[in-house]
């Protein structure tokens, strides 16, 4: 009993030591629940983005590979957002393994996790153990991170390195060593290299640090900010000048960039609602006012920067941050860095008012029952089952035939059908597609699109049937003038290779 009252009253550093091991093992072990299921739980589209570029290179030296599975495959190099590091990680073990899209959930919950130990340190040297471990415990087992961060895309990966990069800056403000300015360079390099959206939350922390410690002019001739800056921007200028990034700020910026929704309140009411989703909207607000508790300068100049920096970020990208939840992945350690300074206030008065054994107990107990119920809901979010899907995508591609040529109307542009049913297909407007595109300000003359769509394919192939409904012209425009092929309950196939009549 003695023992135990000194580890609650006093603990030392192997306690800590204990309790962060124990958390981040939990955090892992909660993301691999389910982990054979297929990855459609969340963001099913760009995940199958990364699962076909994943097998692309797979398929290119996997030596039982029919001459039409590498044909097929192929198509599934689908043009580079950003660095395929993901995919050139999955695909390198699946040489080893087999071909297994669990592997990227192992990838990306791992990363996420170590993602985790950087957090804990970058806590503890802002405030002290208390505060680092619940800015920790809301990282690991915020249910919709959970889930988020398990995913098959480079999101996961970068808001970890962004962590690293933040704690980095951190020792670096604290300390100004040589070593830490280095690796503040490397990991931030590294996070904009795997995907560069997070340049506003990083950028706009380095310059509130700099210019909270050092000052503009003094910032400016600094050696070591130029030599931060060059090895922010040395990976991913490599990456540009090597050719591949063609087109890829463009991929960004394409269909996103809407500063019109600057002005309509609508947006800010979306934008709540998506933080309110992903980590309560109260608990943000709380963590958001974290800056003006900040006791010292260098505090208060970095939560600046952070905030400020995710607020570009959310205007820049308006329409895909209430659209695409994942764009939200680095609110997550944002809110927890955020919000220790407001805990550290909290700790500080709890001990002095609070110092026996019984108030301790009761804390670790809310403490762990809070993580057991958000572990819960993050585990109720992964029970859908999704295995049933292969098989029917697969009898579709085995319908079409593989090699044909074919439009779509379906689930996820075609990359359900394009990854187990070994067919790529065209794929025709959604609501949501038709609804961006007005925003945007284009004006598409749709029955022209769509026969430049179906011009000299085979098949047209339906199995989004709200959508299909919801649009009679194209629903008319085909029953009028092409043979059904193949009629389900679930899907429809159009005979495009033999009209009715001439459209």
């Amino acid at each position: 009993m003695k023992s135990l009252t000194d580890f609650l009253l006093r603990p030392r550093r192997w306690a800590w030591t204990l309790v962060l091991v124990l958390a981040l093992l939990a955090g892992f072990a909660l993301r691999l629940y389910d982990l054979t299921d297929l990855p459609l739980d969340f963001a099913p589209t760009r995940q199958l983005f990364s699962a076909l570029k994943a097998r692309a290179m797979y398929y290119q030296f996997l030596p039982e590979a029919t001459a039409w599975q590498r044909d097929v495959a192929a198509k599934g190099n689908l043009g580079n957002l950003e660095p395929p590091i993901m995919e050139t990680l999955v695909s390198q073990t699946w040489r080893v393994t087999g071909e297994y899209l669990w592997v990227a959930r192992i990838y990306s919950s791992l990363f996420w996790v170590l993602g985790g130990l950087a957090l804990f340190l970058l806590i503890r040297e802002l405030t002290s153990h208390w505060p680092a471990l619940i800015g920790l415990l809301l990282y690991l087992f915020a249910p919709f991170g959970v889930i988020a961060s398990r995913s098959f895309q480079p999101d996961p990966l970068m808001t970890a390195l962004f962590v690293f990069a933040i704690w980095a800056l951190v020792r670096w403000q604290n300390t100004r060593a040589w070593k830490w300015a280095i690796l503040l360079g490397l990991f931030g390099g590294a996070a904009l290299l795997v995907k560069n959206v997070i340049v506003f939350m990083l950028g706009g922390a380095v310059a509130g640090v700099a210019l909270g410690s050092l000052g503009l002019k003094r910032a400016v001739r600094d050696a070591q900010v130029w030599v931060i800056g060059g090895l922010f921007l040395l990976p991913t200028l490599v990456y540009a000048l090597n050719g591949s990034l063609s087109g890829s700020l463009q991929g960004y910026f394409t269909l996103q960039f809407f500063p019109e929704l600057w002005i309509d309140p609508a947006f800010y009411f979306r934008w709540e609602y998506v933080i309110n989703y992903v980590t309560g909207f109260g608990v943000s607000l709380l963590a958001a006012m974290g800056i003006f508790l900040a006791d010292r300068k260098q505090e208060r100049s970095l939560l600046a920067g952070l905030w400020v920096g995710y607020l570009l970020y959310g205007l820049v990208f308006a329409y895909a941050f209430y659209t695409h939840y994942y764009y939200q992945l680095p609110l997550i350690p944002l809110v927890a860095i955020s919000l220790s300074i407001s805990l550290q206030l909290f700790f500080e008065r709890f001990f002095e008012r609070s110092p026996g054994l019984f108030p301790r107990l009761v804390l670790i107990g809310l403490l762990l029952g809070g993580v057991a119920w958000q572990a819960w809901v993050g585990r109720d979010r992964m029970l859908d089952d999704y295995r049933h899907e292969a098989a029917f995508w697969a009898e579709i591609g085995d319908q079409l035939g593989h090699n044909a040529s074919v439009a779509c109307l379906t689930h996820d542009y075609g990359y359900r059908l394009a990854y187990w049913g070994w067919q790529f297909c065209t794929p025709w407007y959604t609501a949501a597609d038709i609804e961006v595109r007005y925003q945007a300000g284009l004006d598409i003359d749709y029955i022209k699109q769509f026969q430049e769509d179906t011009a000299g394919k085979q098949y047209f192939l339906v199995t989004l049937m709200g959508e299909f409904e919801n649009q009679p012209l194209i629903k008319n425009l085909l029953y009028e003038n092409y043979p059904v092929y193949i009629e389900t309950d679930e899907y429809l196939i159009f005979d495009l290779g033999h009209p009715l009549q001439q459209p």
